[in-house]
């Protein structure tokens, strides 16, 4: 008779005629083989919830440079507007320091006249006083 031919309903891991440290064996290795399954599959799914945090940290991190950025373009926006508006009146004041350059050396040319015309005239009074 067939050995096979009772067994055919069971799995040939069932412990039927098998030796018992052969079972306990192959008991202890798929276990372990599920174990080692188990650790690499939830390693895997940790790496990926971590890249996961990861990502979200960025993207979060980029829509805050995202608005800074905006922010700082509409102000750069304002000062060239602001530029812009004042940009005459730095004209203007321009021409008004050169102007009071020029007065300034005028005064300082009226001051050097004024203390000749002076000594002059000084000189010219005691000459009259004395005689």
């Amino acid at each position: 008779m067939d050995t096979f031919s009772d067994n055919s309903r069971c799995s040939s891991f069932e412990a039927l005629n098998h030796d018992p440290n052969l079972s306990r064996l192959a008991k202890n290795m798929f276990q372990k083989t599920n174990d080692f399954m188990n650790f690499e599959l939830s390693s895997n799914l940790m790496d990926y919830e971590l890249i996961d945090k990861m990502n979200q940290t960025a993207s979060k991190s980029v829509e805050t440079m995202k608005k800074v950025t905006d922010d700082i373009v509409v102000a750069n926006d304002e000062i060239n507007t602001k530029f812009d508006e004042l940009e005459p009146l730095m004209k203007e004041l321009q021409e008004i320091e050169a102007t009071v350059n020029k007065l300034e050396v005028a005064a300082y040319r009226l001051d050097a006249f004024t203390q000749r015309l002076e000594e002059k005239v000084n000189i010219h009074l005691q000459k009259s006083q004395q005689t």
